[in-house]
């Protein structure tokens, strides 16, 4: 039965590119053969797309993360704007009715004037008609008398003709009386139905007010809560490294020292005003403990410097593999095949670009806040003394450079003049590709 040609291409292609290899390795005097097939070199091939793909991953995550943190900043922003215009508009209704409640007593006060007035009024009117009265009496006598006294009658009747002028005059005025009365009572009415309207205005917008605080407290209480399990997160992280994150972070923040974790209250806070406060002042201590932290954790050399190697010889004491006598090796070997590539494990500045004694072909990048490490027995150097190196960037070929006894590379990473076991901080670089 003849193969299918997909089968047959796949079988050229794993013969040409992917033929059984065998590696010899010498130990003490002796001399193993490994046999590397197919299977296995496919299997290999498949981990690096793999690791490469979860790179991409963590990296598109942690740029999501950044958007979403910048996107609730600006929201707190816009809240406060409002709140601040909220308490504008309330101060200036508060103003109005004080003006109200000052034109509503001064109409009170011309009321009570207007009345004493009308009382006043009405008593001259009373004491009118009795003088009228008397004078119709004696207008009685008068005109029983009528002959002796005319000159008199005359002069009575002129002053009964004025009284009675004098007595339509004081009608018209309180006639006019009443109705400025009655106007000042439907003013009165409406502004007390004004002022009940702005006071319903007001509890409302008060409502409204203590709601948007308590959005607000919200929202940055999940802030401060998703910064917390962030931090919480990469200090465990660190801790694996070994060092002692008190001090990385006293060094970050000038000796300050970082401070966070959740906010608990001595006595419960009713005021929302008060607790948006206590909410803000939490969460400005827990990012800058984040921010303090990211800048330790952004320049750690968590990776691995080569994608494919084996530990040939680790950090510590050890018999030197050329004397045999005892000595410190302040590094790890990892043993590869040679020419493959050596990348940066963390950005930073190239320090040192050349040949240096016993370690033959050396890079040395620092990274900041006292980290920095080396790159020994290279085939070849591909970036310059000076040259800024990013994550991952490729900066020279595994060789066998120096005092060197097969294909290997020296990794050593420093901490302020203090060496330190790298392999601590590769497994703690796996630990955050795994969680990732």
């Amino acid at each position: 039965m003849a193969r299918n040609p997909v089968s047959k291409a796949v079988a050229r292609i794993s013969k040409r590119y992917f033929p059984e290899r065998e590696f010899i390795l010498r130990t003490e005097g002796r001399v193993v053969y490994v046999r590397i097939s197919r299977g296995i070199q496919f299997a290999v091939l498949a981990l690096i797309f793999a690791g490469i793909g979860w790179s991409a991953y963590s990296s598109i995550g942690l740029f999501a993360s950044e958007r979403i943190i910048e996107t609730k900043d600006e929201s707190i922003l816009n809240a406060r704007l409002v709140y601040r215009n909220l308490l504008s508009d309330v101060s200036q209704y508060q103003e109005r009715f004080t003006s109200l409640t000052d034109e509503l007593q001064k109409n009170h006060a011309l009321v009570l004037g207007l009345v004493q007035n009308n009382s006043s009024l009405q008593e001259n009117l009373k004491s009118a008609e009795s003088r009228l009265q008397s004078q119709r009496q004696e207008e009685s006598i008068i005109l029983a008398a009528r002959a002796a006294l005319k000159k008199k009658l005359t002069r009575i009747e002129t002053d009964m003709r004025q009284m009675n002028k004098h007595n339509f005059n004081l009608r018209g005025n309180l006639s006019s009386i009443t109705s400025n009365l009655e106007n000042a009572l439907a003013q009165r009415n409406d502004a007390q139905m004004k002022v009940s309207k702005q006071q319903t205005r007001i509890g409302k917008l008060e409502t409204n007010i203590e709601q948007l605080h308590e959005a607000e407290i919200e929202s940055i209480e999940r802030l401060a809560g998703r910064t917390q399990r962030n931090i919480d997160y990469v200090e465990s992280i660190l801790k694996r490294t070994g060092l002692k994150l008190a001090k990385l972070l006293a060094a970050v923040t000038n000796g300050k020292g970082g401070q966070g974790g959740p906010f608990m209250a001595i006595s419960p806070l009713t005021d929302p005003a008060d607790r948006l406060k206590a909410g803000l002042v939490n969460l400005d201590i827990t990012l800058d403990r984040w921010d303090a932290i990211n800048q330790v954790f952004n320049v750690m050399p968590l990776s691995p410097p080569l994608d494919q190697f084996s530990i040939s010889s680790h950090f510590g004491k050890r018999r030197d593999p050329i004397n045999r006598r005892w000595a410190m090796h302040y590094g790890i070997d990892m043993g590869g095949v040679l020419r493959t590539s050596v990348y940066a494990t963390a950005p930073g500045v190239v320090r040192y670009a050349r040949r240096k004694g016993k370690y033959g072909r050396l890079i040395e990048i620092d990274h900041g806040q006292g980290f920095r490490t080396r790159y020994g027995h290279l085939h070849k150097i591909l970036v310059k003394r000076g040259q800024k190196v990013d994550y991952r960037t490729k900066i020279g070929l595994l060789g066998t450079s120096g005092r060197s006894t097969g294909p290997h590379l020296h990794y050593e990473i420093i901490h302020k003049k203090r060496s330190i076991n790298p392999w601590r901080f590769i497994k703690a670089g796996r630990y955050v590709f795994q969680r990732q």
